[in-house]
């Protein structure tokens, strides 16, 4: 029996390292391919001025489309199968264009990536959950310290790519894709996603299965609603940061870009250090810290007229909020969800990403217009305290009777 055991723990010891490794990928693929979409889509896709836009929009429609729906079959046919599909819809999608060069066909290729892209992150976080490992908040923290590694390092594999050509860009992320691809089938054994409790046939045909779910389970609509509402307020800083301090202080995109670059870093080099900590402390009250770790750094932007070090600080303070609140939540829904629905539960917890991308950029543009920047950042503490604590009741909200 102990080398029995031994042995399952060697493989899921690999096939954490192949997640972290997939993880690592996408994200230099994303990192390589992302600042030069722009660029590309003007001078080599055919498409012109403002709709060049359109290739974020027919991403984010096929993420959208593909959500809940990516996480239900994941449950029903295997977290492993669907995180291969995944990524080799990414590759293709994304990768194709480093040969073809037509507008229609780069805004389909966008959308049918989007949709493949749409299971990638919950059914990771689900095949994590699956590995049973010792300390889940340890092991989503590792997640996103990959993440971010891929999020420096990327665009500097982008900006080599694009001294060959515009297009190899796509070149190198879909070759990052196809190695992951090849990571998921080399490290993750097929065996490991099969469900002790499978849920019964019929309600996992059912299509409305996931937002039924939602509607169940009290406490995860809870946990959506608090992530929205912090993601809506991170947009502002992420998507308008730049329109909106530039009227406050001098700041080029250059020092701008090099903000989310410093806040990566604090993140690569704090975040398990920080996960250790958090281990030790109630669920509810690391929720409400990282909403008002976010509160707080948001606020500091409203003084970013004083000087760049005022806005490192705060972009650092907004990281730490990250730190503690993200592999928190993610932790709770794997431990949480309904049995076999945990990628379901992972696919719903995601759309609070697409509730921010959605609703932040157009509200903190609009509320720009209306009033001062610095107001703004004001308007932003209530909403993240309100996120805190609708996070931190969800913690205390008793778990749904299934059956």
């Amino acid at each position: 029996m102990t080398g029995a055991r031994r042995a399952k723990g060697r493989r899921s010891d690999i096939a954490f390292r192949g997640l972290l490794l997939v993880r690592l990928l996408g994200a230099l693929a994303d990192g390589a391919m992302l600042p030069f979409v722009i660029v590309w889509a003007r001078q080599v896709g055919g498409l012109s001025g403002t709709t060049a836009g359109l290739l974020f929009l027919a991403q984010a429609v096929g993420e959208l489309a593909g959500g809940l729906l990516g996480g239900l079959l994941a449950d029903r046919f295997g977290h492993r199968r669907t995180l291969l599909v995944s990524t080799v819809g990414m590759a293709l999608g994304y990768g194709s264009l480093f040969a073809v060069h037509h507008a229609l066909f780069a805004v389909a290729a966008f959308l049918v990536a989007g949709l493949f892209e749409s299971a990638f992150h919950p059914t990771i976080a689900a095949l994590i959950g699956d590995l049973e490992h010792d300390d889940l908040h340890q092991a989503f923290s590792q997640a996103r310290v990959a993440a971010n590694v891929g999020r420096v390092a990327g665009p500097l594999i982008g900006a080599a790519a694009v001294t060959i050509s515009l297009s190899a860009v796509f070149a190198a992320s879909g070759g990052m894709l196809v190695a992951a691809s090849a990571a998921v089938v080399l490290t993750i054994p097929g065996t490991l996603t099969a469900p002790e409790n499978p849920p019964a046939e019929a309600e996992l045909s059912a299509v409305p299965v996931a937002p039924r779910a939602v509607l169940r389970d009290q406490r995860l609509g809870l946990l959506i609603a608090g992530g929205g509402l912090l993601s809506i307020t991170f947009t502002w800083w992420e998507a308008d940061g730049l329109v909106l301090l530039r009227r406050q202080h001098p700041l080029s995109g250059g020092a701008y870009a090099a903000l989310f670059a410093i806040a990566a870093a604090a993140s690569i080099v704090f975040q398990i250090p920080a996960s250790r900590w958090a281990r030790r402390q109630n669920t509810g009250r690391l929720l409400w810290l990282g909403a008002g770790a976010q509160c707080v750094g948001l606020l500091a932007l409203a003084a970013g007229g004083y000087g760049y070090p005022v806005l490192v600080g705060a972009v650092l303070a907004i990281a730490a909020g990250q730190m503690l609140y993200s592999p928190t939540v993610s932790t709770f829904v794997t431990r949480h969800a309904t049995p076999g629905r945990r990628a379901t539960y992972q696919a719903a917890l995601s759309t609070t990403e697409d509730i921010g991308s959605a609703v932040g950029p157009t509200t903190g543009l609009a509320l720009g217009t209306l009033a001062s920047p610095s107001l703004i950042w004001l308007l932003a503490a209530p909403v993240c305290l309100a996120a805190g604590a609708v996070s931190a009741r969800a913690v205390r909200t008793p778990q749904p009777v299934t059956g």
